[in-house]
């Protein structure tokens, strides 16, 4: 994870795994193909995947906030977005 400042608004980056970024964008009953190389079959990804995803970024969260406040400061990354 990192915090990222793009126009004055601090983002907290959580690198997620492209099915775990899938999941989060995706609404609370769309299921995720996923393509398995070495079978050449589909899984899909629904919505039990998608509260683990969002209950894992939600640990995480609380872990961050519970070690330091996030605060706007030196060291920050620049956004890719052109914003």
């Amino acid at each position: 994870m990192c915090l990222i400042q793009a126009r004055g608004c601090d983002v907290l980056s959580l690198d997620l795994p492209p099915i775990a970024r899938a999941l989060v964008r995706t609404g609370p009953y769309s299921q995720v193909r996923i393509l398995d190389p070495a079978t050449g079959r589909y899984r899909a990804c629904g919505p039990a995947d998608r509260s683990e995803v969002l209950a894992t970024i939600g640990s995480h969260l609380l872990q961050v906030e519970a070690g330091v406040p996030l605060w706007p400061g030196v060291g920050l990354l620049t956004s890719v977005h052109p914003w």
